[in-house]
């Protein structure tokens, strides 16, 4: 005598004890020729779930089995197929966006700063140039840096990318840093003997085309008089009106320097809370944690799958393997 199981899809996973029983007459064989199967030496293959890793092992083949077929619940009153919707920002994501346009601003105007200072496009830029050179390549790294980064925050926080957002915290740090060097480079130079480094930097360290730069920008001649290291030109001379150089190249030179040690030593509260902003919502972008494994709710269990089996030993053997993998994916 034929066995058969009739396989019906309209069955949810809450009527797991109810089984259609196997019919012996060809009359009802003929009848529910679509929806009944002959259950004989061909096994029937488990559906395909990603998150498994034994997805192609076939269950072992049954005289007298009920396969029920489990459906995702949906709340009663809600559509059959529930519509996606798209979900809204959290806080955290927020003010991690607003924490990293800050950045993206200062880096910015600091960016802007140093590359009109290389392309001269200010009055005293040549001065600053010649005379603070190295202070110059530093704001101008210190907006490169705090420009890429802002721009690798802003990526991270749209994609939702964890590891981005690391390698963006790293980075911050590197901004930090930057810009406490600056503010440190600056204080040094201008609180430290300005006057003697000055005068040893224009008698020792410039070359005459330097000399020459500075004295036709702040139209003066020599250092302290016309005979102290000048450099002649139709406007310096030895009966010349203009006076040394000392008196607006130092003022300039301190004046400069006050206001880069005083911005930079103030950004730095700035920086550490956009910082500690970045640390502190990283991990919150989105709502969703761990290792990216479905809920608990959609976990296919198939001890509601199968309802009975006669080789027993085989079914739990596959089932105790998913079990483990499963285990081993969670941990």
């Amino acid at each position: 005598m034929n066995r058969a199981i009739e396989l019906d899809p309209s069955v949810s996973s809450t009527s797991s004890s109810t089984s259609f029983n196997s019919t012996g007459s060809n009359s009802s064989s003929s009848r529910n020729t679509s929806s009944v199967e002959t259950w004989g030496d061909n096994a029937i293959t488990r559906p395909h779930l990603p998150w498994m890793r034994y997805n192609n092992i076939s269950l072992t083949s049954s005289t007298s089995s009920d396969i029920h077929i489990m459906k995702r619940h949906v709340p009663e009153g809600s559509p059959s197929i529930p519509v996606k919707q798209w979900r809204r920002w959290t806080g955290h994501k927020l003010w991690l966006t607003l924490m990293n346009s800050l950045l993206f601003a200062y880096g910015l105007i600091t960016l802007i700063l140093g590359l009109c200072t290389y392309f001269k496009l200010y009055h005293n830029a040549l001065v600053f140039l010649i005379g603070q050179y190295t202070l110059v390549n530093m704001v101008t790294a210190a907006g490169v840096i705090c420009l890429l980064t802002s721009l690798i925050g802003f990526a991270a926080i749209i994609l939702n990318n964890r590891p981005l957002l690391t390698v963006y915290n790293l980075l911050m740090w590197l901004c930090l840093g930057m810009i406490a060097a600056i503010g440190y480079t600056a204080y040094r130079k201008s609180k430290w003997n300005i006057e003697g480094k000055l005068s040893y930097q224009w008698h020792y360290k410039l070359d005459s085309s330097g000399r020459a730069s500075l004295q036709a920008n702040l139209h003066c001649c020599g250092y302290k008089t016309f005979s102290d290291y000048h450099e002649r030109s139709n406007k310096c001379y030895p009966r010349t009106l203009y006076p040394g150089c000392k008196y607006k190249y130092q003022n300039l030179t301190i004046e400069a320097l006050r206001i880069t040690w005083t911005v930079a030593f103030s950004m730095i509260p700035i920086h550490i809370l956009v910082l500690f902003s970045a640390l502190l919502c990283s991990n919150h972008v989105n709502e969703k944690f761990g290792k990216g494994l479905p809920p608990k709710l959609y976990h296919v269990d198939y001890k509601e799958i199968i309802a009975a089996s006669p080789r027993v030993s085989s079914v739990r053997s596959a089932l105790r393997r998913d079990e483990t993998d499963l285990h081993r994916r969670h941990t």
